[in-house]
């Protein structure tokens, strides 16, 4: 619900008036999606849950018990770090993404035991997947939008009416829904044609990459960044040459084709790794600038399906990676977007002031964040 302090008009966002039912009925219509969910039980192997990610192309499966019940969420994170850390405490020790000794070549290569292990035993290993945050169809918009701006990939969504229903509903699937209605927010038409430099859209940090000579375990590794403490990990990495230029992705659905025969191929470098596993040989990387209308930046992560776009430098450095636009950045800004202080207005509305100025007023786009 739209709130206020004292005089301030109360913030209103995109999703304002509208309830998770309106998302569901989009991915029904979208997708056909019949309400049925797909999941996996906690006693079935590594092995099988791998083939079943693959399958389906999802990153993530639903882990349930013997009675139906969902327990947690198993993810190709997951199973990344349980298949590159062996034993798997040795993710805690500081060099183990930096180098590898011929221990932990050994280790990794003979760990054909975990394929026949337990699913269920992976759950939690990253923090997200240790419990599904779960939603009502008839909950407002804007939760579901909250939590899924502030880093979570994915939540779950029971039919109120039809409690046999569940859909397990993706960032992807969120944007997706939003790219559909953004026709019916005019005043969104000036946040998406401003260039993602000036929104505020790239975080400024250290970007970690991989080297696409580099084995591919120790790239693996890199998306574990994790401690005793707290654990978390990256989605995904840019690949580079020598020059530090752009030339792929690693990512934890790349590991979607492991198996117990082909662990040696984690011994691979990343480029060959990538070219063997990933269809159609390694794919070209999707990258944008600081220049691209949101608009733009917008529909290629649709089009592309992928769940994040490299940002990249001019010139020298067209190719050299500088951020990267994901998801949860894009969620971010339609869940904090204030569009009572954008909405569209006339020339005699506005005092009589030329109506190109109005549209032209860029820092305007800034005072609702």
């Amino acid at each position: 619900m739209p709130t206020t302090t004292g005089s301030e008009k109360p913030k209103v966002t995109f999703f304002d008036g509208l309830k998770v039912k309106n998302l569901v009925s989009f991915m029904v219509k979208e997708y056909d999606h019949s309400g049925e969910l797909f999941t996996i039980q906690k006693t079935a192997t590594v092995e099988a849950a791998l083939k079943e990610l693959k399958n389906r192309n999802v990153l993530s499966l639903p882990v349930c018990d013997d009675e139906g019940n969902i327990e947690g969420v198993i993810s190709t994170l997951d199973i990344v770090v349980a298949v590159v850390f062996a034993p798997i405490y040795t993710r805690y020790d500081e060099q183990a993404t930096s180098k590898l000794t011929l221990n932990d070549l050994k280790s990794v290569t003979t760990n054909k035991a975990l394929f026949k292990s337990q699913v269920g035993n992976l759950c939690g290993i990253n923090e997200e997947s240790r419990k599904v945050e779960v939603f009502w169809d008839d909950d407002d918009l804007s939760e579901v939008a909250n939590k899924l701006s502030r880093g979570f990939h994915r939540v779950l969504v029971k039919v109120r009416e039809e409690p046999k229903k569940m859909y397990l509903v993706s960032q992807t699937d969120f944007l997706r829904y939003i790219h559909s209605q953004i026709q019916s927010q005019p005043g969104f038409a000036k946040c998406m044609s401003q260039p993602l430099g000036r929104l505020n859209l790239i975080e400024k940090k250290r970007i970690i990459t991989v080297d696409e000579t580099e084995r591919v375990v120790l790239g693996f590794r890199k998306l574990w960044q994790g401690g005793p403490v707290f654990d978390w990990s990256l989605s995904a990495l840019p690949v580079v040459d020598s020059k530090g230029e752009l030339k792929g992705t690693l990512s934890g659905s790349d590991i979607r084709g492991m198996t117990a025969d082909k662990l040696n191929d984690l011994m691979l470098s990343v480029r060959h790794f990538l070219r063997k596993h990933q269809p159609g040989g390694m794919r070209v990387p999707e990258q944008v600038t600081l220049e691209m209308p949101f608009s733009k930046a917008l529909k290629q992560i649709i089009d592309a399906g992928v769940h994040r776009l490299w940002v990249t430098g001019k010139d020298k450095d067209k190719n050299k990676v500088t951020g990267v636009l994901s998801l949860t950045d894009i969620l971010y800004k339609f869940a904090t977007f204030d569009l009572n202080q954008h909405h569209a207005k006339s020339a005699s509305e506005a005092g009589g002031q030329d109506e190109r100025k109005i549209l032209s007023d860029d820092d305007a786009i800034f005072d609702a964040l």
